[in-house]
C-alpha cells in the first residue's frame, strides 16, 4: 500500500511573506509506505574538487598570508619541475589563486591538496511501488535548497524516487558549502560551480544505486554503547566541550546483504564532529569518517555510509587522547590519529552488527514535513541579507527594519524514514544530545569520573531548570532510534532554551561567559522548541497513519 500526500509546497516556497493558512490541518508533504520484497542498491561517487592551486605555507597555520608564495601551477597543482608534469593547464601562470576555501574553523584557509577523496554515497531502498534514496556528502553542511535541487535533477533523469534524504557528515576538512569561511568574515566562501558538481554527483550516486538494486536477503540492525569499549569510556573518542556534559553513547549500525551473502551496504550512525584534524590542516579529507568507512568495507565489503548524529554541544574529538586497540596513544592532530579514531568506531559498529537483530520482512516507510524557523540571530540576519549565507528569507516586511515582530524566517524540512525497527528522524542542523536523550541526571557524561558541570565554570547551567522531556528519541517507537543531524539542511546549533545565554554587551557576536559559543552559531532560542514541536506533530501523524 502507498500513501501519497503532496501539498502545494510551491506556494509555501514563494517569497510572499505569507504564512500557510492558520487553520490548515497539519500533515506531511509526503508519506509513503512500502509492501512486499525489499530491494537495495548502493554506490559512491567522488565529490573531491578538481580545480584548485596550492601555496607555500611558511608558518604552518593553514592560512595564505601576503608574504607566502602562490604555486601558480593550475588546476592539477603540478608545476614544471614536478614529476608527472606534461603541459600548462587551466589557471596556470595567470597570477590568480584558484581557491577552495576550507570550512569549519577560521577564515582564509585555502586547500593545499588532497589527502583522501570526499564522497557522495547513496543507498536506494525499493519496496513495492515505493523508492527512497539516502545520500551522505562529506561536507560541513548542505542547505535545503541544495536538497531540493538534487531531487529536481533526479526527477529529470527519471529515477522515480519518492523521496531523497541528504545528510552532510559535517566534515570540517572539506570545502565551504555554507559560505561562512571565505577569505574574510565578510566574503562568501561557497563556489557555485562546486555546489553544482555536488548536486550532479549526488544524483550520479543515486542513479548507480538504482541500477544496482537487488533483493535484500538479510537485513541486520544493531547498536553498541561506546563506553563499553575502553577504560576511558566515551572519552576515548570524543568529549563534550560545553556544560552540561551530556553524550549520547549509542552507536548504531545496519547492514544489507543480498542472496549470495554479499554486502550491499553498511550504515553507521553516531554524533561527533569530524574535526579530528583540527584547524591547521590544509589537505582535503573526510577526517575520521574515511577510516570508519574503509574499515567497514574491509570487514564487510559493499558501500559504507556514515550517518551524522547529535553533534551539537559540542561533541568533538579535539582535545581527546585516543588510545587504539593496540594501546597506542594518539594526541597530535595527524591524519593517522583521525584514521585510528574512525577505525575504532568501525570496530564498535562491527560489534553492534555481530550482536545485532536480523529483521524478517522489514517494511519501508517515509514521511517529511516543511516548516519555518525564525532567524533571531543578528549575525545570521546580516549574513543572509548580505549574501554571505545564500538563503531565501520569508515572512517579513522588507520595507521595515528587522526586529520585534518583523523577524525573517527560513524554510526547512524534517524527515522520518523507517526500515523495520530502525527509525530515523532528521533534524535540520546540529542538535545538542540532551535534546535527544536528556541525561541531566549525570548518567551520560561519557565516563563515571566525568562531572556533568565543571567546578570551575564561572557561569554554570541551572540544571533544576532543565526540561523533563519527552526528548526526541522518546517520540520514536522503534527498537533502534536514530536522531539524524544535518538532515537536508544546516541551520546551526539547536540549544535547550533554559541554557541559551547571550553576551550582554555584544550578543550573537561574542559568546557569554561559561562556554556559550553555540549561541553565536544558532538561529535563536526558539529554534529547539519549534523543532521539537514539529517532531511531535510529525511522529504523532506517522504513528496514526503509517
Amino acid at each position: 500500500m502507498m500513501t501519497w500526500l503532496l501539498l502545494a509546497a510551491c506556494t509555501r516556497g514563494e517569497d510572499t511573506g505569507e504564512q500557510p493558512p492558520v487553520n490548515r490541518p497539519w500533515e506531511p508533504f509526503i508519506a509513503v509506505e512500502g509492501e512486499g520484497e525489499l530491494m537495495a542498491g548502493a554506490a559512491a561517487v567522488s565529490i573531491t574538487p578538481d580545480c584548485f592551486e596550492s601555496f607555500v605555507d611558511l608558518d604552518g597555520d593553514a592560512e595564505f598570508d601576503k608574504d607566502e608564495e602562490l604555486l601558480d601551477c593550475g588546476c592539477d597543482r603540478l608545476c614544471p619541475d614536478d614529476e608527472g608534469y606534461t603541459a600548462p593547464d587551466e589557471g596556470e601562470g595567470d597570477g590568480k589563486h584558484q581557491v577552495v576555501w576550507m570550512a569549519g574553523f577560521q577564515n582564509n584557509r585555502p586547500a593545499q591538496g588532497v589527502h583522501d577523496e570526499l564522497w557522495a554515497r547513496a543507498i536506494v531502498l525499493d519496496q513495492g511501488d515505493v523508492r527512497v534514496g539516502i545520500v551522505t556528502v562529506d561536507l560541513v553542511g548542505w542547505f535545503h535548497q541544495e536538497a531540493v535541487a538534487t531531487r529536481e535533477l533526479a526527477a529529470d533523469r527519471g529515477l522515480d524516487l519518492d523521496h531523497i534524504l541528504i545528510v552532510a557528515t559535517h566534515n570540517h576538512e572539506g570545502p565551504d558549502t555554507v559560505g561562512m569561511w571565505g577569505k574574510t568574515e565578510s566574503t562568501n566562501g561557497f563556489d557555485r560551480d562546486y555546489g553544482d558538481l555536488v548536486v550532479e554527483h549526488s544524483v550520479d550516486a543515486l542513479e548507480q544505486a538504482v541500477a544496482a538494486l537487488t533483493v535484500v536477503d538479510e537485513f541486520v540492525v544493531g547498536s553498541a554503547d561506546v563506553r563499553d569499549f575502553s577504560d576511558r569510556g566515551a572519552l576515548n573518542l570524543l568529549r563534550d566541550a560545553r556544560d552540561p556534559k551530556i553524550i549520547d553513547p549509542n552507536l548504531g549500525a545496519a547492514i544489507f546483504r543480498d542472496g549470495n551473502g554479499d554486502t550491499i551496504a553498511t550504515l553507521a550512525h553516531f554524533g561527533n564532529h569530524p574535526e579530528a584534524m583540527a584547524d591547521e590542516n590544509a589537505l582535503l579529507t573526510s577526517d575520521y569518517v574515511d577510516g570508519l568507512r574503509k574499515q567497514l568495507e574491509e570487514d564487510f565489503g559493499g558501500t559504507a555510509l556514515y550517518i551524522t548524529g547529535t553533534v551539537g554541544g559540542m561533541m568533538t574529538p579535539l582535545g581527546v587522547t585516543h588510545v587504539d586497540a593496540d594501546g597506542t596513544e594518539w594526541r597530535e592532530y595527524t591524519h593517522e590519529r583521525a584514521e585510528r579514531i574512525g577505525r575504532e568506531k568501525a570496530r564498535i559498529a562491527k560489534s553492534a552488527l555481530d550482536n545485532g537483530q536480523t529483521v524478517v520482512s522489514p517494511q519501508l516507510k517515509a514521511a517529511a514535513t516543511i516548516f519555518y524557523l525564525p532567524v533571531e540571530n543578528y549575525a545570521f540576519q546580516a549574513g543572509f541579507l548580505s549574501g554571505i549565507l545564500k538563503r531565501q528569507l520569508f515572512n517579513y516586511d522588507t520595507t521595515l527594519p528587522i526586529g520585534g515582530d518583523n523577524v525573517p524566517e527560513v524554510l526547512t524540512e524534517m524527515d522520518y524514514i523507517a526500515i523495520g525497527p530502525l527509525e530515523m528522524l532528521t533534524i535540520p542542523g546540529e542538535p545538542l544530545p540532551e535534546l535527544a536523550v536528556g541525561g541531566y541526571d549525570g548518567s551520560l557524561t561519557g565516563h563515571s569520573t566525568e562531572p556533568i558541570v565543571d567546578e570551575g565554570n564561572p557561569n554554570p547551567p541551572d540544571l533544576s531548570q532543565a526540561p523533563e522531556g519527552p526528548y526526541l528519541k522518546d517520540l520514536l517507537s522503534g527498537e533502534h532510534r536514530w536522531i539524524v543531524g544535518m538532515g537536508n539542511d544546516e541551520l546551526g546549533y539547536m540549544i535547550p532554551p533554559y541554557n541559551f545565554q547571550l553576551d550582554e554587551n555584544v550578543p550573537w557576536f561574542d559568546e557569554a561567559e561559561g562556554d556559550h559559543y553555540e549561541e553565536t552559531n544558532s538561529l535563536g532560542p526558539n529554534t529547539a522548541p519549534l523543532v521539537i514541536e514539529e517532531a511531535e506533530q510529525l511522529m504523532t501523524w506517522v504513528q496514526a497513519n503509517l
